[in-house]
């Protein structure tokens, strides 16, 4: 077969609009001052969307750059328990908003504040159920980065919170809205790898113990704040930063599920949602045993296999079927498929049964004032963070684990069953 790669074209598919309209939306963005940004016109305060950030590390400065220049965005706050970190976010929501906007240190006070209609969250794993559960119950719209969660039940509960209170929520597994990956998903549903047999995912690693000794904590730090639903814990710059890597706190089992829920937060979702299986999951994981599974494996119950390793092409994610492979690397050249000619026998005259959006909080804010469900829907999120957990539930007790999708529970493994949830110093609660 040739390896020669070939996009596929955005051109081949029809837009498909998901979730029924709730009732009408009115913003309570106060009139702050408009200001001509970069990208035009600030759109009328009433128009506008309030949105505050919680957590302005890297990936929060990056949205307060990106958001503040929106025309329909009015940023309203930002909130961290660092106080070092407000400088970075403020320079650039200053060069579009001609008042800046406050600074916070408990996102509880945020909360508070009126003219918030929506929140996007920033912060390590550990906070993003307690966050995300208060913010809907305070009638915030939520976008809340990935992993969605810490556990499987704070999943759930984040779900649950949302519809019970009508609220909007995205979560950010950006793949869902890359034109390239949604071509992708219509090749592999309109069958044109044949019967997908095996999918090779490059997710990495579960996280570990963390036992770093005590260090002075920086003035301008609230680390009680910081730990939150967290056990308690010394401060260390080894613990809370990335100074153990690129992964940082990610790489700790009480902050995070290290690469495998990082990275698997978006390689499990698109394998779920170019499956067709946003309704369901896996039915048994497999960890590493250095005989017959040389790497984490996951079956879904009709035989479809997932391996946590390097396929023969070596993509990101990668296909396998009867007919062909199919390969996708964000940044690494996008779609690949083997025969080369795959990628052009994508059916035209079929509807789309994949949610078309080719911008992720673009996606967000339209939802926001449409009360339409977002494509990375939490609903869906909760499903496919899953994946991650029951992943490193059974890399960390080094045993099988078999899952029932449907009444969401470890199957024969009460002790297994104890890691769906966690323990949360009080007084957090998702």
């Amino acid at each position: 077969m040739s390896n020669s790669r070939r996009s596929l074209s955005r051109r081949q598919f029809l837009s498909w609009t998901a979730g029924a309209v709730a009732a009408p939306y009115v913003l309570t963005s106060p009139a702050l001052g408009q200001r001509r940004s970069r990208s035009g016109e600030k759109l009328p305060a009433s128009e506008r969307i309030g949105l505050a950030l919680i957590g302005i590390g890297r990936r929060g400065a990056s949205w307060a750059s990106m958001l503040a220049r929106r025309p329909e965005v009015q940023c309203v706050g930002v909130c961290d328990v660092d106080s070092r970190k407000f400088a970075y976010a403020l320079r650039y929501i200053r060069r579009y908003q001609k008042d800046g906007c406050p600074t916070y240190r408990d996102y509880r006070r945020l909360l508070d504040v009126g003219s918030v209609d929506a929140v996007v969250i920033c912060t390590p794993d550990h906070w993003h159920g307690v966050m995300a559960c208060d913010a809907a119950r305070a009638s915030k719209d939520v976008f809340c980065e990935s992993p969605l969660s810490l556990t499987v039940r704070e999943a759930d509960a984040m779900a649950t919170v949302a519809r019970r209170y009508g609220r909007v929520f995205q979560t950010g597994t950006h793949w869902r809205s890359s034109a390239g990956y949604r071509a992708a998903c219509e090749l592999i549903a309109g069958k044109k790898l044949g019967q997908i047999r095996t999918v090779h995912v490059q997710a990495g690693l579960a996280s570990g113990y963390c036992s770093f000794g005590p260090q002075p904590v920086p003035k301008e730090l609230d680390w009680d704040l910081w730990l939150g639903p967290a056990p308690k814990a010394p401060y260390s710059n080894y613990r809370c930063s990335g100074s153990s890597g690129s992964y940082g706190w990610r790489a700790w089992r009480d902050y995070g599920g290290g690469p495998l829920a990082s990275n698997g937060s978006h390689y499990f979702d698109a394998i779920q949602w170019a499956l067709g299986r946003d309704d369901t999951g896996p039915v048994q994981f497999i960890p590493p045993d250095g005989k017959e599974h040389k790497a984490l494996t996951i079956r879904y119950a009709d035989g479809v296999t997932v391996v946590n390793a390097k396929g023969p092409k070596g993509a990101l994610v990668e296909f396998t079927g009867t007919d062909g492979v199919l390969g996708f690397s964000v940044g690494r050249g996008g779609v690949q498929t083997w025969p080369e000619d795959l990628a052009g026998r994508v059916p035209r005259d079929r509807d789309s049964s994949y949610y078309r959006s080719n911008d992720h909080m673009a996606n967000f804010l339209e939802a926001v004032k449409t009360r339409r469900r977002c494509v990375s829907d939490v609903e869906i999120a909760a499903r496919s963070v899953t994946v991650c957990h029951l992943a490193c539930i059974a890399s960390w007790l080094g045993r099988p684990l078999t899952w029932d999708p449907a009444k969401r529970q470890i199957v024969g493994d009460p002790q297994a069953a104890r890691w769906l949830d966690r323990p949360k110093r009080a007084p957090w609660r998702v």
